[in-house]
C-alpha cells in the first residue's frame, strides 16, 4: 500500500493534474478571501468555507478522475489487479495519495487564518470546525469521485460524473425541502452532506456527523474495491 501511495503521490507532483489542482484551488480559495474578507473588512470566516465546501465539488474529481483511467489507458491496470499486492491496499493506496494532495493544497490556506488573526479577531473555534469538516467531507467526496472514476476508462468522463455525483449529495438537502413526499423526503435528506456540514462550519463537533462521513468514505472505497475484485475473475 505504501508502494502505491508513493507511486501516485509522485504521478501527482509530476504531472500537470497535480499542479493544475494546485493552482486552481489556491486561486480560488485565494479569491474567496478576498471577497469575503479582505474586500468586505470582515474577520467573519463562515462565508469563505462556505464557498471553499461547494469548491470541492468541482475541484476534488480532478484529482480523482486519473486514479484508474489513467491505469486503463496506459494498460497498467492489469499489472495492479495481478500484482501480489491486495486489490484493497491499491484503492487505499490510491486513495490516500489523492488525500495527500488535498491536504497539501489546504496547508497555505492557512496563511489566511494567521492573517486575519493578525490583524482582527479570528474566531479560531470556527475556523478549527471548518478545516475539521473540510477534512471528513473532502474524504467522503473523495471516495465518491474515485468510485466514479473506476466506472469508465476516459478521464473527461470521470470527471464529469464525478462532479454530478458530488452536486447530487450537495443539493440533496434543497431537493429534499421541495418534495411533498415525507417518507422520499426524509430519504432524500438523509444523504445530504450540506446540512451535516453546517455544523462544522458553525465550529460544533458531532459524532455522529463525522460517523457519516467516514461511513461514505468507507462504502464507496469498498464499492471501488469490489469493481476491480469483479475485473480480475471475469
Amino acid at each position: 500500500m505504501i508502494a502505491v501511495f508513493k507511486r501516485e503521490l509522485k504521478s501527482y507532483l509530476t504531472s500537470p493534474v497535480g499542479y493544475s489542482y494546485l493552482f486552481i484551488f489556491l486561486l480560488a480559495t485565494g479569491f474567496f478571501f478576498y471577497v469575503n474578507n479582505i474586500i468586505a473588512g470582515s474577520t467573519d470566516t463562515i462565508g469563505y468555507f462556505a464557498y471553499t465546501r461547494y469548491l470541492l465539488i468541482i475541484i476534488l474529481p480532478l484529482l480523482a478522475m486519473k486514479l484508474f483511467p489513467e491505469e486503463r489507458k496506459n494498460k497498467t491496470d492489469q499489472v495492479l489487479i495481478t500484482s501480489p499486492v491486495s486489490i484493497s491496499k491499491i484503492v487505499i493506496g490510491k486513495f490516500l495519495a489523492a488525500y495527500a494532495m488535498f491536504f497539501i493544497g489546504l496547508i497555505p490556506t492557512l496563511i489566511n487564518m494567521i492573517f486575519l488573526a493578525s490583524v482582527g479577531y479570528l474566531e479560531i473555534g470556527i475556523a478549527a470546525g471548518n478545516y475539521i469538516g473540510l477534512l471528513f467531507i473532502a474524504a467522503a467526496f473523495l471516495a465518491i469521485a474515485m468510485f466514479m472514476s473506476v466506472l469508465t476508462e476516459s478521464m473527461i468522463t470521470a470527471f464529469i460524473m464525478g462532479a454530478f455525483s458530488l452536486a447530487l449529495f450537495a443539493v440533496a438537502d434543497l431537493v429534499s425541502q421541495t418534495l411533498n413526499i415525507t417518507i422520499l423526503s426524509k430519504i432524500v435528506s438523509v444523504v445530504s452532506v450540506t446540512s451535516r456540514y453546517e455544523e462544522f462550519n458553525q465550529g460544533l463537533f458531532n459524532i455522529s456527523t463525522i460517523i457519516y462521513f467516514l461511513s461514505l468514505s468507507v462504502i464507496f472505497i469498498f464499492l471501488t474495491i469490489r469493481i476491480i475484485d469483479k475485473r480480475r475473475w471475469s
